[in-house]
């Protein structure tokens, strides 16, 4: 057992060269293989600290649009109602100004025509008071002529009306 032991624990040439083969191969390894690998993964690493980076700022940009866009749309909303209360207001306030012309005016009209009504009816009656007077002096000529009896007044007063009418 010592001896299989002891040939184990030897150093043999072969030994020393497969070591010096092996770290002269890590050593070309890492400069040209582990190197150039470890860059590349580092710069894939960098790439997608900026990848993430930059979506994270899309996303804050894309949030910051979509406030702004909501605080402009409630805005255009109060200004539309705004504009929707005022415009409703002053139709409110023309309607109400046609409606006082249009009563003014009728009340104006109803005036006029109460008026020339009153002209006609005062014009009548002074027309039927003239007929009533000639009728009167046209009876009284008629009665001033003959004696008053009741058939003869009634006659008299049914030809005056005939008359009358004739001339109207």
């Amino acid at each position: 057992m010592t001896r299989l032991a002891a040939g184990l624990l030897t150093i043999n040439g072969t030994l020393i060269a497969q070591l010096l083969i092996f770290l002269v191969m890590l050593g070309i390894l890492y400069r040209f293989a582990w190197g150039p690998l470890l860059r590349i993964l580092n710069e894939r690493r960098a790439r997608i600290a900026q990848g993430v980076e930059a979506t994270e700022r899309a996303k804050r940009e894309l949030e910051e649009a979509e406030r702004e866009r909501q605080t402009k749309l409630e805005e255009a909303r109060r200004e539309a109602q705004a504009m929707l209360d005022r415009i409703t207001k002053q139709a409110e306030d023309l309607r109400k100004e046609l409606e006082a012309k249009a009563r003014e005016q009728a009340e104006a009209l109803i005036a006029k025509a109460r008026a020339e009504i009153q002209q006609e009816r005062q014009k009548a009656v002074q027309d039927l008071r003239l007929q009533v007077a000639d009728l009167a002096v046209m009876a009284a000529g008629r009665i001033i002529g003959e004696s008053l009896d009741a058939k003869k007044h009634r006659e008299l007063i049914e030809r005056a009306i005939e008359e009358a009418e004739v001339r109207a």
